[in-house]
């Protein structure tokens, strides 16, 4: 099976991965202002008087948050684009080959890996609701308030944690892979860029250790696992699955999804126990991960020898 981080198509010079880095990253910032002055637009036409910006933490507060949350996604369209005129442009090459080195992307794996975490997502959550069914609560979530954000989590969740994964997993593992060759500290370098991105989430005001840690351990997992199957499609569904679970089934007001209509709400946070059920579900999913890894090495090799 081909490598992806052994890229052969475009040039791919660490000069023209910088470029791309530093272009995509204009092309999100440009998104966040953006973002940013829309917020600022939504405050100025509340009639309730109720919401406001809040200029120190840069964020719109009493705003409707399913419209907020929609209008959030504005960031990594924008970050998306810029990825793909560096690749396109810079790179001289396809966005599939920050995806896979095959001729085409195997989107059944995509949804092999979307349907398995969603099942630990499920399975671990149902664990801990019988053991702490204090910390959640209902939601009272009206049809009508639901909706709306299925359609967005559906439509637009996925372009969000694609977009990650293209420039974490992607685009800057394959730039640091041509240096280092070490699979787990491959993976503690990208996986830590991939968590200081989210250091700045509102969850890590409930404890910046270990919270922190839920991020460096889902940021070195997802990297390892992108490394060792070879390809981001695995990854590419386990982040979705991971985002689009919790915007449908649990929210946090302090969370950087906001007040969303989901589901369920968590009433008590727990970060301590929320890193522990990170780690078990992360290594059940890598050798899930390893297992289909190795039937489908044996398929192959079954094909050729036909």
């Amino acid at each position: 099976m081909k490598n992806y981080l052994d890229v052969e198509e475009g040039k791919n010079s660490w000069k023209r991965y910088l470029s791309t880095t530093i272009l995509a990253s204009v092309f999100m910032l440009v998104g966040s202002i953006l973002y940013i002055v829309a917020e600022m637009v939504m405050v100025a036409l509340d009639e309730s008087g109720k919401s406001y910006f809040d200029y120190d933490e840069g964020i719109a507060i009493g705003v409707n948050a399913t419209l907020d949350f929609l209008i959030s996604h504005i960031v990594h369209v924008f970050w998306l684009f810029g990825l793909w005129i560096g690749i396109r442009f810079i790179h001289k090459r396809r966005m599939k080959s920050l995806i896979t080195a095959n001729e085409r992307i195997n989107w059944k794996r995509i949804f092999w890996s979307f349907g398995m975490f969603s099942a630990l997502l499920i399975v671990t959550q149902l664990i801990d609701v019988a053991f702490n069914h204090k910390d959640y609560a209902w939601n009272h979530v009206s049809f009508k308030e639901y909706v709306p954000l299925v359609l967005i989590t559906f439509l637009l969740v996925p372009i969000q944690t694609t977009t990650e994964e293209l420039f974490f997993r992607g685009l800057l593992l394959q730039w640091v892979s041509k240096k280092v060759k070490n699979s787990v500290l491959l993976a503690l370098i990208v996986g830590l860029m991939f968590s200081v991105g989210h250091f700045a989430n509102p969850e890590m005001n409930q404890s910046f250790l270990l919270v922190g840690l839920d991020y460096i351990v889902a940021g070195f997992a997802l990297t390892f696992i992108a490394v060792k199957t070879k390809s981001l499609e695995i990854t590419i569904g386990a982040h979705a699955a991971n985002n689009m679970f919790i915007s449908l089934f649990l929210v946090n007001d302090n969370s950087s999804f906001g007040a969303i209509p989901s589901l369920f709400k968590a009433v008590n946070n727990a970060p301590g126990l929320s890193l522990i059920w990170s780690i078990i579900t992360f290594v059940a999913f890598y050798f899930l991960c390893i297992r289909k890894l190795k039937r489908e090495n044996v398929e192959e090799d079954n094909q050729l020898t036909v």
